[in-house]
C-alpha cells in the first residue's frame, strides 16, 4: 500500500512539474507540445515529461544557430528546423521526414524539450533511465563473495540512441527546411 502511494505521488508531482514550466513556454511551443502529444498518443506511445533543461538548451542552441548564421546539430536526439515561426509548421515538417519522425515516434524518450528563436526551431529528447540488477542474480537481487552477502546495486544505462521505427510510419517525403 505504501508504494501505491508513492508512486501515485511521483506521478502527481511530476504532472504538476510539468504542468507548470508549460506554463513557461511560448504560445508556438506550446503549440508544437500539444501537436507532438497528440500524434505519439495516436500511435499509442507514452507522452514524455516536459523538461526546463531540454527547453533551456533547444532555446539556446534556435538563437545561437540565428547569431551565427549556422544550421547544425548541437546534440544526439535532436531535430533542427528553419522555416517558419510557427511550432505546428516545424512539427509537421518533422512529422513528413522519415529520420525526423523516427525520433518523434522513439518509444524510449522520456523526456523532450522545444525552442524557437524566430523561424530557427531545436527540438531535443532524453532516454528513460533504464535500471537492471548487476548481475545474474537480479532476482534474488543478493550477491555472495567470501561467505558474506551483500544486496546487488543497479547499474543506470543511458542510451543516446533513437530507436528503430517500423517502416510503415515513416513517410518518403524529406522536408526539413
Amino acid at each position: 500500500m505504501k508504494v501505491k502511494w508513492i508512486f501515485l505521488t511521483a506521478v502527481v508531482l511530476t504532472a504538476m512539474m510539468t504542468v507548470a514550466y508549460a506554463e513557461g513556454l511560448t504560445a508556438e511551443e506550446r503549440s508544437f507540445q500539444q501537436a507532438f502529444e497528440t500524434f505519439r498518443a495516436k500511435y499509442g506511445l507514452e507522452l514524455p515529461m516536459l523538461d526546463e533543461s531540454l527547453v533551456v538548451g533547444s532555446r539556446s542552441w534556435s538563437l545561437r544557430m540565428r547569431q551565427t548564421g549556422s544550421f547544425s546539430h548541437g546534440a544526439a536526439m535532436e531535430n533542427i528546423y528553419r522555416g517558419s515561426a510557427s511550432g505546428v509548421a516545424a512539427f509537421r515538417a518533422w512529422e513528413r521526414s522519415p529520420a525526423h519522425r523516427s525520433l518523434l515516434l522513439s518509444p524510449n524518450i522520456g523526456a523532450f524539450g522545444i525552442g524557437n528563436d524566430g523561424h530557427l526551431w531545436t527540438f531535443r529528447a532524453r532516454t528513460r533511465v533504464v535500471e537492471r540488477a548487476e548481475s545474474a542474480v537480479q532476482a534474488s537481487n543478493v550477491v555472495r563473495t567470501n561467505n558474506s552477502v551483500r544486496t546487488a546495486q543497479p547499474v543506470v544505462v543511458r542510451s543516446l540512441q533513437a530507436s528503430f521505427v517500423p517502416r510503415a510510419l515513416l513517410l518518403k517525403r524529406h522536408c526539413c527546411r
